[in-house]
Formats: structure tokens, sequence, C-alpha cells
């Protein structure tokens, strides 16, 4: 086996303002909780991607939270850390407060590509202003299939919010990549590792367009996979660890033992 390249995802972290309690539940402190596992494990991460719904309320005192905790909890970890938004982010107020862009804006999607050795990690933004669903765009899909392209042999992960692939149990709606069709298409065209998505707060894995799709667990609450209607959230925080060797990705979700206290369902 050749040398492998780890990757910590961190999704869904909902951070509030300073003291808020978005859902009834710290989730500044479940971050630190979740970085702190991280810091305790022997991962040496090349890169931490934090996959969207980075604030519960797109706000500029919540994205303040977010650039002190990058500041003062994963940097310490040494990697570098990727940023893609969901949709409880704001995207104009994302690119201004934690970005320190002075032109920022809403409507100009936020996409960029690492290397990482003989990985390529490309991050997409499925934000779609006011909606719970996600899309890519023909645009970003065409991005997409160049970032695939050149990526020169090296094994490629895609990192995104919003998922191509339900959660499991049937439910009515689970509010996915409405284009996933069509970024299924792109990613059958080139030898993808990994997808790794968010939104759900329920870890799912399955086959998608000839790759493995795989969903993290949240950082800031757990949902229950078995709800066929509505929706129970409880107190726990997870994360995945994605492993990439000889262009092959293996994903391991960790969660965190939780107290399992109900925070809402509906």
């Amino acid at each position: 086996m050749g040398d492998a390249t780890t990757i910590v995802q961190l999704t869904d972290l909902h951070l509030g303002a300073p003291g808020a309690l978005p859902y009834g539940t710290d989730t500044a402190a479940n971050l630190r909780r979740v970085v702190a596992a991280v810091r305790a494990m022997e991962l040496a991460p090349a890169a931490i991607l934090l996959t969207g719904d980075l604030s519960d309320e797109g706000d500029a005192a919540s994205y303040g939270v977010l650039r002190d905790l990058v500041d003062d909890e994963l940097a310490s970890i040494g990697a570098p850390v990727l940023t893609v938004i969901g949709n409880h982010d704001h995207r104009g107020m994302f690119r201004k407060v934690f970005l320190g862009e002075d032109d920022a804006d809403d409507d100009r999607p936020y996409h960029h590509t690492t290397d990482l050795g003989d990985v390529r990690i490309v991050m997409c933004d499925s934000y779609v202003a006011g909606e719970v669903w996600g899309a890519l765009g023909e645009a970003q899909l065409t991005w997409l299939d160049e970032q695939l392209a050149g990526a020169g042999g090296r094994a490629c992960v895609v990192a995104l919010h919003h998922p191509a692939v339900p959660r499991g149990v049937p439910r009515p709606e689970d509010h996915l990549l409405a284009d996933r069709e069509a970024f299924g298409e792109v990613l059958a065209r080139h030898d993808v590792a990994a997808v790794l998505c968010g939104h759900s707060h329920v870890t799912t894995m399955s086959r998608f367009a000839g790759t493995l799709h795989s969903a993290a667990p949240a950082t800031a609450y757990l949902l229950d996979p078995s709800r066929r209607r509505g929706a129970r959230g409880y107190e726990g925080s997870g994360f995945a660890i994605c492993t990439v060797r000889d262009g092959m990705a293996i994903v391991n979700p960790y969660v965190l033992p939780p107290d399992d206290s109900e925070l809402y369902a509906t």
C-alpha cells in the first residue's frame, strides 16, 4: 500500500452569536469538544474540511465566532482549513466577515481547489439563497468538470454541503442537491475517490456515480435516522476521517459518546 493522505471533515457547525444556544445546545462548545477529540487522535491530517452550515442564521456575529474558533482551536492542528457554505449560511456575510473580502456579495459562488500531494480536493458551493435544498448550477458544474479533468493523476475528493443521496429510511423530503443527476454525470466522467457532504446530521454512505458518497455526522447535534416524518434532534457530535490511499478513499465516521438528550421533535 502507498502513502496515505488523511482528511478530517467537520460539518454542520450551526454556530450562533456569542452566548447563543441554537436548538438549545451550545454549538460552539460542541465544536471545541470535537476538535479536542481530533487533537487527541494520531491523525496528522493534511487538511480539515468544513462542509457548510457554518453559521445557524448567517449573521455577522456567528462568522466572528467561526473565525475565532478556527484561529484558537483548529489552527493548532497545523493543517489548512478548507471551507464551503450550506443553506443556513449567508454567502455575502461569510465572504465579508470570515474571508475578509471588501467586495463581498451573496451571488458569487465560493468554490476552490487544493492539491495535497497525490490528492486533489475540490470544494463546491451548493448554496441557494433562501432555500433548504441546494444546487451547483451549469457554470459550476463546468468548472468542476475542468478541475477533475486537470487533476494530473491525483486522486480527487469532491466536498460540498448538500448530499446527492437521501439519508436512507424513506422520507417525504431530504432537501438534496437539485441538480444531482447532472452532478453525477460529471463525476462519472472522471476517477473520483469520494464525495464528502453534510446537511443531514445523519451518517450516510452509498455508491453514487461510480464513487463513494459519504455524509458525515454533524458537530452541532445529531438527528434520529429512523424518522420517516418530521425530525428528532438530540445531543451528540461527530466528524469523519477520510483516508486516501492508492487512489481509494476510506471514510471512518466518528461519533462522540452522546447523552441522547432530546433537543426537539417535529
